[in-house]
């Protein structure tokens, strides 16, 4: 039986340590000189003094997690649909948040959490970049409860919703497929990752143990001749960055999605990872905008990809519980027809025109090889770099125009781009809220143009492509907001 939630109620009384140990890591972040001044200092008295300061703060986070644990309460407003925060000693805060305007509620469980077995619940509303209300220590049962109540259905205070926590039709991701896709992801993220870590380990090695690191590398240039080198040595170099690239994003894909399940209720989808740090979010079907499907050669030979939703005031979004990674495809598809009660089949397609290689083969190629002649022409030999640098973007920019099209049916539009990773972007037609049409004064005589559709969680765009074609997808997708019955969220 869950409590009265009609009366206000207190987080677990675990929750005491959980707030102790924030407050405590605050007091470290703000305070650390303090201690860094002590032991440098290297007086007579320096081992009781830290003992002392430590004693002394412990006290104090604690007295502080205690107090901040009784003038907390949460409850429920049946009759209006609200939930209530109250919070604070002196300055006594109330927050009312109106269930219909709750955007997500999310559990999580973090790694001391998941000591205490507690649980934290995460509430947001749209217009705001954090979160609006954070219960840091309650128990699963009563966050299930609360998250029920606020997203699906107005409960009574007595009501048991096990019928919510009962086993669901589950995708469990295996630790196969996890890795499939963690081996052939982010290979530029990785490589950046790891450049960034050698350029942070060598400047603090730098700094920690006055190396000149800078002059050395200078002297070391100047009398090495690089010919010398060994076209092996390159590709050694070369090989040692990606495996280590490739085994950064492995462990981080395996740390942060380890034991990723998607349970399937009646109006939402459950996303649950995490092997140190447990989350939990709720993928509303009535709420997700754009569906995205990335996959590169590799992930399509091993029968993996991944899935991101963007759901209402999530355009620019990093949050990792909207990705569900090293799915296949027959589990694409059952996703996708659970979201949409259907699987998009496109008949419709409209692909750019030429134009769009001769206008990036000027900005990519033309454009920065003049540029480089005229600036560097004395210092190195720049006709070998051009040479190589206008092949390297030539495949760019043909893999960039082959792959991208934009393809329509009757209520769903799919616009596909990319080079290597290849994303498929869907969107219901019915939750569009902006059609653009726009044509640059160039694009005028050859009859082009490019359409942006933009939804409360996105957009999708298609440039350099027919504006007739455009036009009307533009007057259809017009029609079918403005005659449909479906709402947009």
């Amino acid at each position: 039986m869950n409590p009265d939630f009609a009366a206000p109620q207190r987080q677990s009384k675990k929750g005491i340590i959980i707030l102790a140990l924030i407050f405590y890591g605050k007091l470290l972040k703000n305070f650390w000189f303090v201690v860094l001044y002590i032991l440098f200092k290297k007086k007579e008295y320096t081992v009781e003094l830290l003992i002392l300061l430590a004693i002394v703060s412990l006290v104090f986070v604690v007295i502080n997690a205690y107090i901040k644990y009784q003038y907390f309460t949460y409850e429920l407003n049946f009759q209006d649909d609200e939930f209530i925060i109250k919070k604070g000693v002196f300055n006594k805060k109330t927050i009312l948040l109106e269930k219909g305007k709750i955007q997500e509620v999310n559990i999580n469980q973090p790694f001391f959490h998941r000591i205490l077995n507690i649980y934290q619940l995460e509430i947001d509303s749209p217009g705001t970049d954090k979160k609006e209300i954070m219960i840091e220590a309650i128990s699963n049962e009563n966050a299930q409860y609360l998250r029920s109540f606020l997203l699906e259905r107005k409960v009574s205070a007595e009501e048991n919703l096990a019928s919510d926590i009962q086993k669901v039709p589950q995708i469990k991701i295996s630790i196969s497929s996890l890795l499939k896709y963690a081996v052939t992801a982010n290979y530029v993220k990785s490589f950046f990752a790891l450049i960034s870590l050698v350029i942070y380990f060598t400047q603090q090695v730098s700094k920690n143990f006055n190396l000149d690191l800078e002059t050395y590398l200078k002297n070391e240039v100047a009398y090495t001749n690089i010919g010398s080198l060994s076209i092996f040595t390159f590709i050694t170099a070369f090989l040692l960055v990606a495996v280590f690239g490739i085994l950064i994003n492995v462990i981080r894909t395996f740390v942060v999605y380890y034991h990723l399940i998607i349970s399937k209720f009646d109006y939402y989808l459950s996303v649950e990872y995490g092997l140190f740090n447990t989350k939990n979010q709720l993928i509303n079907r009535d709420k997700v905008q754009i569906i995205t499907i990335t996959q590169n050669y590799f992930q399509k030979k091993w029968n993996v990809l991944h899935l991101k939703f963007n759901q209402v005031g999530e355009e620019n979004s990093k949050n990792n519980s909207n990705n569900i990674l090293g799915i296949d495809e027959k589990e694409k598809n059952n996703i996708l027809e659970f979201l949409y009660n259907e699987l998009p089949i496109f008949d419709n397609r409209i692909k750019p025109n030429f134009r769009y290689i001769i206008s990036r083969t000027v900005a990519l190629i033309i454009l920065p090889v003049k540029i480089g002649f005229f600036l560097f022409s004395e210092n190195v030999p720049v006709l070998l770099y051009s040479i190589f640098y206008s092949i390297f973007a030539a495949v760019i920019i043909y893999f960039s125009f082959n792959n991208s099209r934009l393809s329509y049916n009757e209520h769903f539009i799919e616009k596909q781009s990319g080079i290597w990773d290849v994303e498929q972007k869907t969107l219901q037609i019915e939750k569009i809220q902006t059609v653009t049409i726009s044509q640059y004064f160039w694009q005028k005589r050859s009859d082009l143009g490019n359409i942006f559709l933009s939804t409360a969680g996105g957009s999708i765009k298609m440039k350099t492509a027919k504006i007739s074609e455009l036009r009307n997808l533009a007057n259809y997708c017009l029609y079918k907001v403005e005659s449909s019955a479906k709402n947009w969220m």
